[in-house]
């Protein structure tokens, strides 16, 4: 049992993985019934399992949060709080996909997707960890971004900054190290009324040049 369970990936694996591990035993599905009852292993959802921490599971949910459904990367406030632009700790890991909008409550945590057209997906992301625990996730610039477009429309300047330290709770000292060639090109991307009115009130804030 130890080298079945050594065996296996320390990140999310699939019913065919498992499968495949336990093709010397007479009855695999009841093996597979017997692992999860004794906490072995854990049932992500259907067909997704990982390893039990104590058997050498990884548990890190923004690596998860890749896996469970995609193609999709960390944004929003999660990748917000990773980037340390907002106070709070993040318990939903909240991602973007250009798919439906899911949302999965699993045993390990709970996980949101939220749709965005192939355009405005396809720039902004970046690898982030190491080996085998790598995880795209939005930059702070496009993380940002995708929260600005998510609320209401901003009418004028002065409510972005508003919006920004009180309604979000951003730390404005952090924005000023952004790139701000990368958020006037998401802002190209997006053409969307409330990021144009943000990149413009940061580039009157803290001007067109690279940090």
């Amino acid at each position: 049992m130890r080298y079945l369970l050594k065996s296996l990936p320390p990140y999310l694996f699939d019913y065919v993985t498992l499968m495949d591990r336990l093709k010397p035993y007479r009855s695999p599905h009841a093996k597979i019934t017997r692992m999860l009852k004794q906490q072995e292993i854990i049932r992500v959802k259907k067909g997704l399992y990982i390893l039990a921490p104590e058997w050498g599971g990884e548990l890190d949910k923004l690596v998860l949060s890749n896996l469970i459904y995609g193609p999709s990367y960390v944004s929003l406030d999660a990748a917000l709080s990773y980037w340390g632009l907002i106070p709070e700790r993040v318990e939903e890991v909240t991602c973007v996909t250009n798919k439906r909008n899911k949302r999965f409550v699993t045993p390990v945590g709970r996980f949101s997707y939220h749709y965005l057209n192939n355009h405005r997906f396809s720039m902004g992301r970046k690898l982030e960890g190491t080996g085998p625990a790598r995880f795209l996730i939005a930059s702070p610039e496009k993380a940002l971004c995708d929260k600005i477009a998510s609320l209401p429309h901003l009418n004028k300047a002065y409510e972005v900054s508003q919006l920004l330290e009180f309604d979000l709770r951003v730390d404005l000292e952090e924005l000023a190290g952004m790139d701000a060639q990368m958020l006037q090109a998401i802002q190209i991307h997006y053409k969307k009324a409330a990021v144009t009115r943000f990149v413009r009130w940061y580039l009157q804030t803290y001007g067109n040049t690279q940090p």
